[in-house]
């Protein structure tokens, strides 16, 4: 399978392209900094660009099966999520491509329970009020997704550490959750490529933890 993998350099993003190798996919990176991917590989390809520059994303989709976005926030910077997205429903749109899963964010859902959640973590109302600008654009991203029309997955993880992939973890589209549920980036990305071409969550926003 033909992979756009957004926010490939992060760390989440890092796992997926490791994996997809591993599974024969082919991948291609789209980053903003190609000095950060530090993956060799033949089935590899980098597409330099910033996801709200909408002709760099409509390049990077063309001729594709799939997209993966493993995208997030930008503390510090302006919300680019939801424009980001927008630029990606597009293209696939555009060229005809169906599959798009992505990693969102249980705490940063703007959903009741995780907004409770960041409470549970120990953030106070002025904290909450300083992220309000990156929750709401998760938020935005999100519904742009849902009002799609593609073959969307979103997976909205708990708190996620560097531990190791397991392949054990717990999905649903509402888990009993407690503030100390953790998930590995490794099973993250596990979890986003089984997606692609397991049917069972499609057009579903899931929890997934421990």
């Amino acid at each position: 399978m033909n992979i756009v993998l957004f926010g490939a350099t992060g760390q989440t993003g890092m796992q997926v392209v490791e994996q997809a190798l591993a599974l024969g996919h082919e991948v291609k990176a789209f980053v903003r900094d190609p000095a950060k991917m530090t993956f060799k590989n033949s089935r590899l390809s980098i597409a330099h660009g910033d996801v709200t520059d909408a002709k760099a994303v409509d390049a990077a989709i063309k001729g594709s099966d799939a997209v993966i976005s493993t995208l997030g926030p930008k503390p510090g910077s302006q919300p680019a999520l939801a424009k980001g997205t927008e630029n990606i429903v597009k293209s696939m749109k555009k060229h005809g491509v169906k599959r798009l899963v992505v990693q969102s964010s249980y705490p940063m859902s703007g959903s009741p329970e995780g907004m409770e959640f960041l409470k549970e973590l120990g953030m106070t109302p002025e904290q909450i009020e300083e992220a309000r600008p990156m929750i709401d654009d998760k938020v935005k991203q999100e519904r742009a997704i849902e009002k799609s029309g593609l073959d969307w997955t979103i997976a909205r993880p708990l708190i996620l550490t560097n531990g190791a992939r397991t392949g054990l973890y717990r999905v649903g589209e509402t888990l009993p959750i407690k503030n100390i549920d953790t998930i590995s980036r490794a099973d993250v990305a596990d979890f986003l490529l089984k997606s692609l071409t397991d049917g069972k969550w499609l057009r579903k926003t899931v929890v997934i933890t421990y």
